[in-house]
């Protein structure tokens, strides 16, 4: 069966990510369009036979020094069991690269290299035959990579198995009891959930800058988040969980209302049997009950009358939806209302958002890979209960060998390897 390496059309490429099983959003034809729109430079290939499409990738391209480099983010989608479509998309690859005057390929394949449980426990033998494979082909193995990053896709993820999970009961047994606390918490808040329109945009990006801020990391641009509205279209959801003061302060008056009415009946019993002692812990646990709320009252009217606004933006997010997962992104919280928990209650509805169209897995994106306590956002993440997934890494490729050699020694001797 002849093999043949093209760039494909929108339509070929589109048809066959959607359909793979590697597929991601950094592989999709929106990301395509993204890039393009930002400036890059990025093509669109694959591999065909007498049936159609076998092999394709995303290709961009970042400069350097020494000329441009071919990148394949979470790429190339091909069968890696398959030795000769491997060994054929790899040496037409590199050829395709050397026609465009690349010094070097850098692939990071959407495949996994260990699985582990939220305390970093292995869960099954690491992939070590994929490093062979790679080897095989003439790939250099970059080392692992372990933190955070916001430039780059994550070399560490959480992500959470929904196969068989078909209705939010079901759903909710999978978490944490702290979430199902969580949840239970933001329906006595009110918190309500308001899917973002282009205009939102510049309020989106002012959450996740101040969040930024706070955490000290890099936020994307009011441009990019605008580019990934438009070119993404349905298949980006950004999402506020929002706080209505007076509603919710109305609703915990109420409830003192209510506890003060079952007081002053317990007070009558207790005047008239002294000695029952249940009518007095009764009147304790009630009591207990009305300070809480009275604090809730008392805290969200000093809140509104800080923000001046009866409707506040609580937490917010952006997913990107694909046919094999949904994708966790960008986020961010306010710090003065992190007591409405309102990430978790956003998270729950993607999730069973996820399930109900079908999608099999849901990608809470990138942890650090420590397992220490070092890292902030794993805890909330395990919470959902998943699984921590490291993938294979980068494997580089040089396409101008002598020349890559004096660019790996530059970087070496500039302090930036």
């Amino acid at each position: 069966m002849t093999l043949q390496f093209i760039e494909l059309s929108t339509e070929s490429y589109a048809d066959f990510e959607s359909k793979h099983v590697l597929g991601t959003y950094t592989q999709s034809i929106a990301q395509y369009q993204l890039l393009l729109k930002r400036g890059h430079k990025a093509f669109l290939v694959g591999v065909t036979d007498n049936n159609g499409v076998v092999a394709a990738a995303l290709v961009t391209t970042e400069i350097t020094r020494l000329g441009p480099a071919f990148l394949f983010d979470r790429g190339p989608l091909l069968d890696f069991h398959n030795k000769r479509l491997l060994n054929f998309f790899v040496n037409e690859s590199r050829k395709f690269a050397k026609q465009h005057g690349a010094l070097y390929m850098k692939w990071e394949p959407n495949v996994t290299y260990v699985k582990t449980d939220n305390k970093g426990n292995l869960l099954e033998v690491p992939n070590d035959n994929f490093l062979s494979l790679m080897a095989q082909q003439n790939f250099e193995h970059e080392p692992f990579e372990f933190g955070m990053s916001t430039t780059g896709s994550p070399s560490w993820e959480y992500v959470k198995n929904l196969s068989g999970l078909v209705d939010s009961q079901s759903i909710d047994k999978t978490y944490s009891k702290n979430v199902q606390y969580y949840l239970k918490k933001n329906k006595q808040f009110g918190i309500q959930l308001r899917q973002l329109s282009r205009k939102d945009l510049p309020s989106f990006k002012k959450l996740t800058q101040k969040t930024a801020e706070r955490l000290n990391y890099h936020d994307k641009s009011l441009d990019f988040y605008e580019t990934v509205y438009d070119t993404y279209g349905d298949q980006a959801t950004f999402v506020f969980a929002e706080l209505n003061f007076e509603k919710y302060i109305t609703s915990e008056n109420q409830k003192i209302i209510a506890l003060d009415q079952k007081l002053a009946k317990l007070q009558e019993k207790i005047d008239k049997y002294p000695k029952l002692e249940k009518f007095k812990r009764q009147y304790f646990e009630f009591d207990d009950q009305k300070k809480h709320h009275v604090k809730r009252s008392n805290v969200a009217t000093t809140q509104m009358a800080d923000a001046g606004i009866n409707v506040v933006t609580v937490a917010g997010a952006l997913f990107i939806e694909q046919p094999q997962e949904v994708t966790y992104l960008y986020s961010g919280t306010y710090e003065e209302y992190m007591a409405y928990y309102g990430p978790y209650q956003i998270q729950d509805m993607m999730i069973k958002k996820a399930a109900n169209d079908g999608i099999k897995q849901y990608n809470f994106y990138g942890i650090s890979g420590r397992f220490d306590g070092s890292d902030g956002v794993l805890g909330f993440k395990t919470a959902f209960e998943g699984e921590a997934r490291q993938l294979v890494g980068q494997f580089i490729l040089p396409v101008k060998p002598l020349k890559y050699k004096i660019y790996r020694l530059l970087k070496k001797i500039t302090g930036r390897n």
